[in-house]
């Protein structure tokens, strides 16, 4: 109960409550009349004082106890400006002082020792109901969706209770919302009282008052019907607002008319403004904590997904690791065409046609939603599996998505009535009523997945950001990857280059050389032959070794065995001499020219002749290899020099920039080789030893005969397919069928059988795998030839299979062909050397 005037800016009456006169104890014609002429000096000073405050903060002022006369009743006065006119609202003062700021402080000091977000909301509306006498109080929440829910209430012993009840957002009109956001708190002190119209109600601009920030303005006719029906005779609402949002309401219901004094109001005003400052520090406390496990977690993700080996269809795998980030029933991964499903999700058909509906959606924006089939119907083909969606893009072009489902969660909602909109026929025609009844009604809501929440969405957005910038960063590292391995294909291919031009004139530099002391061109095929196969065992060991210094025993291993069982007539004798790559290729020469000389003209010609390698190091860290032969026919000086003399004598001096002195004994040839120690190094010293037999159990010559009756060999280069075939019958092969491609190949081996095959790796535009696998599904025995080494990745079928490298010779197609060979199966006939 109260009156209202409005003042204009220079102090005159411009409107008033048709009571205010007899309310205020004023005469009735105030209406154009200076404001000083109608109440006292002290009293408009008083109100000019409250109004500098509510002009510049915008907000309601307060009067408590004041006289507009000497002994007048006292008046409790708001005060605040709408439009051009200053709004004035007195209500008679209750005179009962109830130390507002000590009631606050009590009560907010008992709202902030809550723990949780129920329990301050609890405890608030406790001390509101406390504060005003009201029957029953509640905090009420707002939803996404503005539905709102009663989530903590106190009430008198005899109400039945509404915590739980959910109301339609119908109940609080958009217009409502806006305006708690502005006035923070309404009264409706009697559902039934009079109404006062405010006179006039327009201004002679036509213009109407407004009242949205009054206190004592009346309600709709339809909201106090709507009163009526749930049995309230008065209510108050203070607003709860969070982040600047309406949050909720704490709602306040007696049964009977309860005309609560202004001060009390303010109070009321204040403990809600003062319970929604520690409702939001509480909220983000709650999401601090949130933010920081999921912070945690987050850098777990970004430090997986950031490994070497990490790919984005890999994601999945490592969310569900953490479930706790974002919780979710199955997680989908669209990249680069490619699909990847873990968990609960729709088929990859659906999830296709899912992501094409995504491409419709915002870029670069995570999309949310609770009830997918809502916003696409085919997802309710899948609500078990897919009914709520977050969706993370994390590129733009082409749009690829790590994509969160959830599945359906059917629920009961129980409403406060029947939550529909109900019209009747008035007078003026149709108008929609309030519901008449309040009981609890119960709905169930399908095809729906708990809500996303706002830490979630939070996740989704940071993890969104990081795995964009991950994939920029494998982009870019990609980038550098590919940069460098082209500069490493340059740098190869120039070393290749200069490589394959030394080994050409080098080879080139062997035919002249060998032609012009040559007798014969079957010796100069010979000598050439020989030479070149040399030079290729050299290389063989070079790149077993990953060109690493390699030991000298092993390049006169690989001659000596050349010549078959003439192992046990060489020793060696001294420290193990250790040659450095660039000394392999001219000591290959020499080496060869020794044996081979040996072989022909000197120990080795005999059956009683002995080689003899003795090694040294000076105290400069030269190196001395000292070759002397004894046991064989008598030697001297040759009478003309040929290539392989210029080979023993020059190469040494020339190459490495050491010595090579020979010298013509009465008990055989010698040769001194003295290498600096760029060129050669000496490990610790070992005793006297020969080459050992290492193949004692190798098989017979018959044993690799029977192996070699019927072979394939595949080979797209014609000159190594006739060396090859040459070979393979030189070890007993009787039938050699030539194949230069897969589909020959297998055609051959469809039309007869095979005992062996060799099987060239690269086929130029296709390599033998398949031939391979054929042959090992069929018990066939096989090899692989190859340039590029013996450590050639093969497969785990194949892995097993020997390998054979180019160019092939004798002693290393034998090692191959005793791997397949059951030992044991024969006496040996001869070694072998490894």
């Amino acid at each position: 109960m109260g009156a209202l005037l409005t003042i204009s800016a220079d102090w005159n009456v411009l409107r008033c409550s048709a009571n205010a006169g007899a309310f205020l104890g004023v005469a009735d014609e105030m209406i154009g009349q200076p404001a000083k002429s109608v109440f006292p000096a002290d009293f408009l000073h008083d109100v000019r004082g409250r109004l500098q405050i509510a002009i510049g903060t915008g907000i309601v002022e307060r009067l408590f106890g004041c006289r507009l006369a000497t002994g007048s009743p006292r008046f409790d006065v708001a005060v605040h400006v709408s439009g051009n006119e200053i709004v004035l609202e007195f209500e008679a003062s209750t005179g009962q002082s109830t130390a507002p700021l000590g009631v606050l402080r009590s009560m907010t000091a008992r709202a902030e020792r809550q723990t949780s977000t129920q329990a301050i909301c609890q405890e608030a509306a406790r001390q509101m109901r406390g504060l005003t006498g009201f029957d029953r109080v509640m905090v009420y929440r707002f939803d996404d969706d503005d539905a709102g829910e009663v989530i903590a209430e106190t009430a008198a012993g005899t109400l039945a209770p509404f915590l739980g009840l959910r109301y339609p957002a119908s109940d609080i009109p958009e217009q409502a919302r806006a305006l708690y956001k502005r006035n923070f708190l309404r009264i409706i002190a009697d559902v039934d009282a009079d109404l006062i119209p405010v006179l006039p109600v327009l201004s002679p601009e036509g213009v109407r008052l407004d009242l949205s920030m009054s206190g004592l303005r009346s309600v709709s006719p339809i909201h106090l019907e709507y009163l009526r029906n749930m049995g309230v005779q008065a209510s108050m609402s203070v607003s709860i607002i969070v982040g600047g949002q309406l949050w909720g309401l704490i709602a306040c219901h007696h049964g009977k008319a309860m005309h609560l004094g202004l001060e009390t109001r303010s109070t009321a005003e204040l403990f809600g403004q003062m319970f929604s400052y520690l409702l939001e520090a509480r909220l983000q406390a709650e999401d601090a904590a949130y933010d920081l496990r999921t912070h945690n977690i987050h850098n777990g993700v970004a430090l997986a997904f950031a490994a070497s080996d990490a790919l984005l269809k890999n994601v999945p795998e490592i969310l569900t690791s953490v479930a706790d980030y974002v919780a979710a029933d199955g997680i989908a991964v669209s990249h680069a065409g490619e699909i990847s499903l873990t968990g609960l999700t729709p088929t990859r058909e659906e999830f296709a046609q899912l992501v094409r509906f995504l491409n419709t959606t915002s870029a670069g924006q995570v999309f949310s939603t609770h009830c997918l089939s809502g916003v696409f119907p085919p997802a309710l083909d899948y609500p078990m599996r897919a009914a709520g969606m977050l969706s993370i893009p994390v590129s733009r072009v082409p749009r690829d998505y790590l994509v969160f489902f959830r599945r359906e969660v059917e629920k009961s909602v129980t409403w406060a009535g029947r939550p529909e909109k109900i019209e009747a026929l008035g007078p003026h025609g149709v108008r929609l009523t309030p519901r008449k009844s309040f009981e609890a009604w119960r709905e169930t809501v399908r095809f729906q997945s708990p809500r996303w929440s706002k830490g979630e969405l939070r996740a989704a957005e940071k993890l969104r950001v990081t795995m964009i910038e991950l994939i920029l960063r494998m982009s870019e590292s990609a980038q550098v990857d590919r940069n460098t391995a082209q500069q490493s294909q340059e740098i190869l291919i120039a070393e290749l280059n200069h490589r394959v031009r030394n080994i050409l004139g080098l080879v080139r530099g062997l035919i002249s050389q060998s032609a012009a002391t040559a007798v014969d061109i079957r010796a100069l095929v010979e000598s050439l032959d020989n030479r070149i196969r040399s030079l290729a065992r050299a290389q063989d060991l070079l790149t077993s070794s990953d060109w690493m210094p390699t030991p000298l025993r092993a390049l006169l291993s690989v001659e000596v065995e050349t010549y078959g069982n003439i192992e046990d007539r060489l020793t060696l004798t001294g420290p193990e001499v250790i040659l450095m790559p660039k000394a392999f290729t001219p000591m290959a020469l020499v080496v060869h020219e020794l044996v081979t000389n040996a072989r022909k003209y000197g120990a080795l010609s005999t059956t009683d002749g002995r080689i003899t390698v003795t090694t040294s190091r000076d105290e400069a860290g030269n190196v001395s290899i000292a070759w002397c032969e004894t046991g064989g026919p008598m030697v001297s000086a040759p009478q003309r020099k040929g290539f392989g003399s210029t080979v023993l004598g020059q190469v040494i001096p020339f190459e490495l920039n050491g010595m090579s002195t020979p010298r013509y004994l009465p008990g055989g040839y010698c040769l001194d080789i003295i290498l600096p120690a760029a060129a050669a190094t000496c490990a610790e010293p070992e005793p006297q030893t020969s080459f050992p037999d290492e193949e004692s159990n190798a098989p017979a010559p018959a044993d690799i005969a029977r192996l070699l009756t019927t072979c394939l060999l595949v080979e797209d280069n014609l000159f190594i397919a006739v060396d090859a075939e040459d070979l393979l019958r030189a070890l007993g092969a009787k039938t050699v069928v030539v194949a230069n491609s897969v589909a020959d190949a297998l055609a051959a081996l469809a039309m007869q059988s095979f005992g062996f095959a060799l099987l060239d790796v690269n086929l130029g535009p296709e390599n033998s795998l398949p031939i391979g696998r054929y042959l090992k599904a069929h018990a066939i025995p096989f090899v692989f030839g190859t340039g590029y080494g013996e450590d050639l990745a093969m497969g785990e079928l194949l892995a097993d299979v020997p390998i054979v490298t180019k160019p092939y010779h004798r002693l290393s197609m034998l090692k191959a062909l005793t791997r397949l060979i059951p030992t044991g199966s024969a006496p040996a006939a001869g070694r072998l050397l490894s």
